[in-house]
């Protein structure tokens, strides 16, 4: 029997300029999250990313996919903002918020998140 013969899979690499880090303050936390146009973007957002770039306008199934994704995001990676989160009134408000100031200022279409 002959011995399986493997592919090694090798990736490019970009030479394209790191994008700059977001940085927010929301309910008075200071967040430092990656740009959601880099090529470094956390695999926990990369779904909600595709999402939004996809669409002109978000209808209300991709955006609660979205919001549901960036939800997920807080929760387990930025513990501290999603207790401060839990401890507002208008918790999906301020995630609605955050999430387009970050979109804004990572460059992506604002009209997108609407």
């Amino acid at each position: 029997m002959a011995e399986t013969e493997y592919k090694p899979v090798e990736i490019a690499l970009d030479d394209t300029p790191e994008l700059p880090d977001v940085h927010l303050d929301v309910l008075g936390m200071k967040l430092d999250l990656p740009n959601l146009n880099s090529a470094e973007l956390p695999l926990e957002v990369v779904q909600a990313v595709l999402l939004v770039k996809s669409k002109t306008v978000l209808d209300d199934t991709t955006a609660f996919q979205a919001t549901s994704v960036f939800l997920a995001y807080f929760e387990h990676e930025r513990p501290n903002f999603w207790e401060k989160l839990k401890a507002t009134d208008r918790p999906i408000a301020w995630i609605n918020a955050t999430v387009k100031a970050w979109a804004e200022q990572s460059g992506i279409d604002p009209k997108a998140l609407s």
